[in-house]
């Protein structure tokens, strides 16, 4: 079998970035290992409204609910009130992510991709120390797949990455692990979705409540690899669980657990080869979401690699094009996120409560990341000494701009 582009996964990074390689005339094959894209999910399935102003997916059944905003609450019960735009990736939309894949993959194949099911990439082929191609497994058969690039959208810490050369493994710091319930028969607020923080609550991390309907929602947390042990997430879960009575009643219908990066990004190019999404640790390092950044980018790769078929150059050179633009969209924000990641994770519950107490009455669309950091310090003066890192990335920022 040869092909221009072999993409490794069928995730939202995979099935863009074949679409749009295939639009540019590439003969472009997905191997996807599991039995059906999008199965099994393992997402929180909120996304943020802009989803639409991409271009990339139309609107569909795959949106479940419309929220209007986030609420954060601090560890006392202390509520910051968030408006989708400023809420960012996760607030908007709640989604059915199965229904999303297959939406984002019949558009893949509409563009002319092909797709192979229970097809598992084992190693990238090298030939004159070029990557040729990936070796996988069909229906437990071994097969030989020839391309001129292959592209990993194989997920966290990147098998094909990693045989690529890339380091594409995970310091416990940069990892979460998280476990999650769909329950039905609960009360929740249908028009926001919310985020539980504390360290005794999700250590360097959150619980989320996802409403799909007004008694149907995603329940779920995710720690920081650094403060987790076997079994603590889903612990911690349901401690929070038995202590919301509204919650409490309800009956689990779906439970699933995963590893989400949380790292600044790896190396994404190499000749023949490009890593995109969570491979390419394009995951929000702040909130663990990463279905816009894939979308983003594997729109981006899927130009660059059409432009690279077409020249027939599939150097580093010509490759890098894609890291250039996909950083130049990304990049900031993901630094930024990860230097508040850095620095919120070190919080105890006392200073979660005073940031929500600082911050609880704001007109969040309305205020300037400078007028926030202002309003932090006047009201607790001995947060300042904590936050300075992200005065400090405020200030760099700015004079970047």
């Amino acid at each position: 079998m040869k092909y221009n582009v072999v993409v490794v996964g069928g995730g939202p990074a995979g099935c863009v970035t074949a679409k749009y390689a295939a639009l540019s005339g590439a003969k472009v094959v997905i191997l996807e290992r599991d039995n059906e894209i999008g199965i099994p999910v393992l997402c929180g399935e909120g996304i943020s409204k802009n989803v639409e102003n991409l271009g990339i997916i139309k609107r569909g059944r795959w949106i479940e609910n419309e929220v209007e905003g986030a609420r954060i609450f601090s560890p006392n019960g202390t509520m910051v009130k968030l408006s989708t735009e400023v809420a960012g990736n996760e607030a908007g939309y709640v989604i059915d992510r199965a229904l999303f894949d297959k939406e984002l993959a019949r558009e893949a194949a509409k563009a002319g991709a092909e797709i192979m099911l229970r097809t598992e990439a084992t190693a990238v082929i090298v030939k004159d120390g070029k990557i040729k191609g990936v070796e996988a497994k069909q229906n437990g058969e071994k097969i030989k797949i020839q391309a001129d690039i292959v592209v990993g959208a194989d997920g966290v810490e990147s098998k094909i990455g990693r045989q690529a050369g890339i380091n594409t493994m995970l310091k416990a710091k940069d990892i979460v692990s998280s476990a999650e319930y769909t329950m039905a028969g609960i009360d929740c607020e249908e028009k926001y979705c919310d985020f539980y923080v504390g360290k005794s609550i999700a250590p360097g991390g959150y619980i989320w409540v996802f409403p799909k309907s007004d008694d149907i929602a995603n329940i779920g947390i995710g720690i920081l690899g650094s403060y987790s042990e076997p079994g603590l997430a889903s612990k911690l879960l349901d401690k929070f669980i038995e202590k919301h009575p509204e919650y409490r009643k309800g009956k689990k219908i779906r439970m699933i657990a995963g590893a989400v990066p949380v790292a600044e990004p790896v190396e994404t190019v190499r000749d023949n080869l490009l890593l995109v999404g969570d491979a390419a640790r394009q995951t929000d390092p702040l909130t663990g979401g990463g279905i816009m950044h894939a979308l983003i980018a594997g729109k981006i790769a899927g130009e660059v690699i059409g432009e690279a078929v077409e020249k027939e150059d599939f150097s580093r050179e010509r490759l890098s094009k894609y890291e250039k633009l996909w950083k130049e969209k990304l990049g900031h924000k993901l630094h930024r996120n990860y230097v508040m990641k850095e620095v919120a994770s070190t919080f105890d519950d006392k200073t979660f409560d005073k940031l929500a107490d600082s911050v609880k009455d704001i007109k969040f669309d309305e205020f300037s990341t400078r007028g926030l950091v202002k309003a932090l310090v006047l009201k607790h003066p001995t947060l300042l000494t904590k936050l300075k890192p992200l005065v400090k990335e405020y200030k760099s920022w700015r004079s970047e701009k």
